[in-house]
């Protein structure tokens, strides 16, 4: 049943995505040097790259279309008008200034879609949203979770494609 629900939804999700990005993508701008070199030892070039960044309070995106009726059954959907950060493929939106950490996160985020393409990072996080019914324990966001600790407490560096790699292996 959640496979089918998971098929049904994946689309419109996939929509939505690439709709938000194609709207934020020419007021977003290169990602600072000063938060570049924060992050650089964890990501390769070519994401640090292709990502976009967009501070605005309140964020210009649009609700998705099926937000009410996932709040309607009972899921626990955040409203993206109000989370600290949201990712569409490789454009970022942030509500305040972005401090490194939330940064890291959603960078992570552009990670999982430059690996899994934006369909299948669309499919994977309407499954496991419908799996575990909650935003925070979606399978991909627990991997952005982790790799966030990872970057907060370990001064050591590690390479985020490899890990996204290990984990999307996992599941």
């Amino acid at each position: 049943m959640l496979k089918f629900a998971a098929s049904i939804f994946a689309a419109p999700v996939h929509a939505y995505i690439c709709c938000q990005r194609d709207q934020l993508q020419s007021q977003a701008n290169i990602l600072p040097t000063r938060d570049r070199i924060l992050v650089e030892r964890y990501f390769k070039p070519d994401v640090l790259d292709r990502v976009r960044i967009l501070v605005a309070d309140p964020l210009p995106i649009s609700n998705p279309p099926f937000a009410s009726l996932m709040r309607h059954f009972g899921f626990g959907f955040p409203s993206p008008l109000l989370t600290e950060a949201i990712t569409f493929e490789n454009v970022i939106a942030f509500r305040e200034a972005m401090n490194s950490s939330v940064l890291f996160h959603e960078l992570v985020h552009v990670v999982q879609y430059q690996v899994l393409g934006v369909r299948e990072f669309a499919r994977q996080y309407v499954s496991g949203f419908l799996d575990t019914r909650s935003y925070s324990d979606v399978p991909l966001e627990r991997c952005a979770f982790h790799l966030q600790f990872r970057f907060e407490t370990d001064a050591r560096h590690f390479d985020v494609d490899s890990e996204v790699r290990l984990h999307l292996r996992r599941l």
